[in-house]
């Protein structure tokens, strides 16, 4: 009986250790990073409360851009666009405000990324590293490539430093479950239909 028991608890104790290790794979397969370079534009997209601006400024103060490219329209459309907000912020964090694109139509992370893709077409700049929240970057990395597409565009990921968001323990408190819950269903749409 006491070998039995110890098999029920040394079998209970494997279920839970292949459970927790699922779930922090699942967070570190979301926040897709790649190792930074030097390109010709930094692309945070809207979405947050900071996390992305400050993590697009700071890699532009560290010098692996030129310029910084803020994607992302309002919520309310009398309001203004969260790029520009973005905008702001980062000028208020020091960067030049001639060193700042904006594009301020995109509602969908799709559209963030075909606006982008034509915005940097039509100025000539061919690499981007791309700025969201962690629990965001797979699937933004997935629909910019396909904006990207055979245009020559390139980019790389790089997460936000986002405290809000820990890839090893995400599913243990609000709101991080829920957005990632949420990350999950929309990446999975945007793998079978494509947007």
């Amino acid at each position: 009986m006491r070998s039995f028991l110890f098999g029920v608890l040394v079998g209970a104790l494997l279920m839970l250790a292949l459970g927790v290790g699922s779930l922090v794979l699942v967070g570190h397969a979301l926040a897709v990073t790649d190792p930074l370079a030097t390109s010709d534009v930094i692309v945070a997209v809207s979405g947050d409360n900071g996390p992305r601006t400050e993590t697009a400024v700071a890699l532009w103060k560290q010098g692996f851009a030129p310029l910084l490219l803020f994607s992302g329209s309002s919520l309310d459309p009398e309001s203004v666009s969260s790029a520009e907000l973005m905008k702001r912020d980062a000028v208020r964090l020091g960067v030049p405000a001639a060193a700042i694109l904006v594009e301020p139509t995109a509602s969908t992370t799709d559209e963030n990324a075909k606006l982008t893709a034509q915005l940097m077409i039509d100025r000539g700049l061919h690499s981007a590293i791309l700025v969201t929240s962690p629990y965001h970057q797979r699937r933004a990395a997935l629909l910019f490539s396909r904006a990207f597409g055979y245009s020559g565009l390139v980019f790389i990921n790089h997460p936000a430093e986002d405290p809000q968001w820990d890839p090893d323990r995400w599913w243990l408190r609000e709101p991080s479950r829920s957005l990632t819950l949420v990350e999950l269903a929309k990446l999975g749409a945007s793998l079978v239909f494509g947007g």
